[in-house]
This record gives structure tokens, sequence and C-alpha cells, in this order.
């Protein structure tokens, strides 16, 4: 560890912290997507309740598996956006970080200030290090949660496509 600068680590830590505000940020606009296709969705609610009171046999059978397809992706694609916006944020490698807001908030004001003016410089450059890690597994979870969100997005947009062409 001696040979990492603080200012490095630093640089580091800010820069998987961007990735993670990018990852909410795409979350934003999922958040708005799936809305579109909920309003879409329930635009088309007396379509629907004609074509099902309608149809015959086959087709009727076809028409509720798409709806369920329908229903299904948009649950999966919401589970997932979910987990993107309230990830696990937890620090298990420690309970003493200094730099670790859930830790922080567990320490008295006093307390925290006593303690950040006990911090060598090797134990800041390792409680860093330990944060940039802690981060960049946030930021992985959140990012594959949006890329799962995502793909359920465009199965969605498929499926109600079908079924306004029908």
């Amino acid at each position: 560890m001696k040979k990492l600068e603080l200012q490095f680590l630093q640089a580091e830590l800010n820069r998987i912290s961007e990735w993670i505000r990018f990852s909410d940020k795409k979350s934003v606009f999922l958040s708005v997507y799936y809305s579109a296709v909920f309003g879409i969705l329930i635009s088309q609610k007396e379509k629907i309740e004609n074509l099902i009171s309608n149809l015959k046999s086959l087709y009727f059978y076809l028409f509720i598996l798409l709806i369920i397809l329908i229903f299904l992706s948009f649950s999966i694609g919401l589970f997932f956006l979910k987990k993107s916006i309230f990830p696990r944020l937890k620090n298990d490698f420690t309970d003493k970080s200094l730099f670790y807001f859930g830790n922080i908030a567990k320490m008295k004001f006093i307390d925290f200030l006593k303690n950040m003016g006990k911090l060598t410089e090797e134990e800041s450059k390792k409680q860093i290090a330990e944060q940039i890690y802690t981060n960049s597994i946030i930021a992985d979870q959140k990012m594959k949660n949006v890329q799962n969100s995502i793909k359920a997005l465009f199965i969605l947009t498929i499926f109600v496509a079908i079924l306004s062409l029908i």
C-alpha cells in the first residue's frame, strides 16, 4: 500500500462514485420509460377488454398468454429497477470506517472528530481503498440491475407492440 498515493486513491473513489451516479441517472430514465409503457397499457384498457370478450378459443388463449407475458416482463423489469435504485449498501469489512457514511452515521460527532484526528496517512489509504472496493461492488450491482431492467423493458416493448397490432 506504500506506493499508492492518497490523492490517487481519492480520485479513484470519486471515479467509482461517478459510476454509481451514472447508474442512478439511467434508473431515472428507465422509470420514465416504464411509466410510459404503463400509460400506454392503461390507455388501451377498453380495447383489451373488448378483445378478450370477442376472441374465441385459440386466439383467446394466445391473447391471455400475451397479457401474462406483458405482466411478467413489466414485473421483472420493475424488480430490477427497484434493486438498482435501492442497492444493498453495506460495508461488510469493518464497522470503524471513517469514509463510509453508514459507519460515520453510527458515531457521535465528537467521536468522529477524535478518530479523524488520530487517522494516519497509511490508515487513510487503507480505508479509502476499502471504500473504493465497497463502492465498486455497489456500482457493479447497480449496473447489472439496470442492464437487466433494460432487457426486460425491451422485451416488454415488443409484447406491447404486438398487443397494439392486434
